[in-house]
């Protein structure tokens, strides 16, 4: 970690200020420390100079300035990377915080797409568009009150909608980008003299060069995506299995179906601490749509009574699969609900309360302590594989005996761990946490409740066990490359050139970034490249 953090030239500060205003110029250390931090635990410079442009045409002008006078240049959303994404990897960068470009330029509800600024949050984007009975086909992750629309494009996010929408870059159609040299770059049909920006390829498919990139290519300032209406009609559904092999084949064949917006897998550890925080377990009745539907009104009071007398409380869960299903009626609805239950029953699930997917929904961007620490403010941080949907199944066994093999490790440093699986279209994901007793720093208590800062704040700093962790989590992400695996948000942490089979992507690559940054000055690191 650089401790001898080297401010920006002076005259450069000043053009800075002159271009996006005084106090949008951050130059204290303490400023450029806490922008220059990520939730990786990974080593990092720390930024010469923060701004925070207000618009594209601010941006613009202060990358070019930023460049010419030397500077890296490196883009940050809301925060939420874990893969060193923004950090920066050298001390002479301009890191560029993008939050005040974030204005909802047009909502297309004819042609169906709505263009907004890269610094706009998921939260703020959904809310906007939901007062127009619309979304986007993939909405958001977790992080959404934070994460921004830029960051979840550079990361290719995946979560709201990922069941049947895939990743953010699946639902986005075109994209404004500042290159290093200032010149704005329109992709998609946006760029056509006479038309708007309701197609994605206008020609050769260019706005899939800057997506999933990490910001290497360029800074995204604008992005046009896809609208889908918003379905009227939801259904809830969960399951607990016994054994993983069970519960990833049914998260396996529903996947393959595209009946769930959101079919998502937690463990014993996940499912503990859901029964610590007060949700209850308790088991469900199976196909109870099916029996009052096809049933009528005799149907309806027979499912009632069951409900009513049949549930007990469900202990010690092992795995817990959660399902959303949206649809144009509830008829609809329903039948994907029902088609999805005969098939965790006939893999030995277990109907259980739908509690979790309704909770989700009901507060799709809610507050990210629980996504980000432990219980008891532990650290967290995650590693994970894009398997395809055949190989689920192998790659849940290989991270359980992975595991195993290393319990007298995480036993000696009291790490405790998790993993959760979910699919995005036709790919299967999984996600293994890691969870130890760390320094959280003002980066992480920035973003939880005051009350929870205050009891943390204090938690001594542990450097010999961040250090086990984090050569633990690249055991297990080499480990899932050898199985195959993909990743979003490469970053600079996944592996990327050397897994590939010849060097032909690699040159093209290069070739790519030799064009729209020939001094090599955006993000340096990122996806290998520098």
């Amino acid at each position: 970690m650089n401790t001898q953090a080297v401010a920006a030239d002076e005259a450069l500060v000043a053009q800075l200020k002159q271009i996006v205003g005084n106090d949008h110029v951050l130059t204290e250390e303490k400023d450029r420390d806490f922008f220059s931090t990520d939730l990786s635990g990974r080593d990092r410079e720390i930024a010469a100079v923060v701004i925070q442009p207000g618009t594209t045409e601010e941006l613009a002008a202060a990358v070019e300035a930023a460049v010419k006078a030397g500077l890296s240049i490196v883009a940050r959303g809301g925060g939420m990377s874990y893969t060193s994404g923004y950090t920066p990897e050298r001390p002479d960068t301009m890191l560029i915080d993008m939050l005040r470009i974030n204005r909802i330029l047009e909502i297309n509800v004819d042609d169906m797409y709505v263009a907004v600024e890269c610094g706009c949050t998921w939260k703020t984007l959904y809310e906007a568009l939901a007062e127009k009975g619309v979304r986007t086909p993939y909405w958001g992750p977790l992080s959404g009150k934070y994460a921004t629309v830029g960051g979840a494009l550079s990361q290719n996010s995946l979560f709201h909608g990922s069941g049947i929408h895939g990743t953010v870059a699946d639902s986005v159609i075109g994209l404004e980008v500042v290159l290093p040299s200032g010149e704005i770059l329109q992709t998609g049909s946006g760029a056509h003299k006479t038309s708007n920006g309701f197609w994605r390829h206008f020609g050769p498919d260019m706005t899939g060069i800057f997506t999933a990139d990490t910001g290497a290519f360029g800074v995204k300032s604008v992005a046009t995506f896809r609208l889908l209406d918003i379905q009227p009609s939801t259904a809830y559904m969960a399951f607990k299995f016994d054994t993983l092999a069970d519960v990833l084949k049914a998260q396996t064949r529903i996947a393959r179906l595209k009946i769930a917006s959101e079919c998502y897998m937690f463990d014993p550890y996940y499912n503990a601490g859901f029964e610590k925080q007060g949700i209850t377990f308790s088991e469900g009745i199976s196909i109870v749509g099916k029996v009052a539907r096809k049933g009528g009104l005799k149907g309806l009071a027979s499912a009632a009574k069951m409900a009513a007398t049949g549930q007990k409380l469900l202990k010690d869960v092992q795995y817990s699969m959660h399902m959303t299903f949206d649809a144009l009626t509830d008829v609809i609805a329903n039948e994907h609900q029902e088609i999805a239950a005969e098939i965790c029953l006939e893999e030995n699930g277990t109907e259980m309360d739908n509690t979790i997917p309704k909770v989700f929904r009901a507060e799709p961007f809610g507050g990210v302590r629980t996504l980000l620490l432990g219980p008891d403010g532990e650290l967290w941080v995650p590693v994970h594989g894009f398997f395809p949907l055949s190989r689920a199944v192998e790659a849940g066994a290989a991270t359980e005996k992975w595991m195993e093999e290393k319990r007298p490790i995480f036993e000696k440093y009291d790490i405790k761990t998790s993993y959760l699986t979910c699919f995005a279209g036709a790919e299967f994901v999984i996600e293994p946490s890691f969870y130890w007793k760390d320094k959280l720093g003002d980066f992480r208590l920035s973003l939880i409740e005051e009350e929870f800062a205050e009891k943390w704040k204090d938690i001594p700093e542990d450097v010999e066990k961040r250090e086990v962790v984090l050569q633990l989590r690249e055991e297990l992400r080499d480990l899932f490359d050898s199985l195959g695996a993909g990743h979003l948000q490469i970053g600079k942490f996944y592996n990327f050139s050397s897994l590939m089979k010849n060097d032909s992507l690699w040159k093209l690559l290069n070739g790519v970034k030799g064009i729209v940054d020939p001094d090599r000055k955006v993000n340096p690191g990122s996806l290998g490249l520098r």
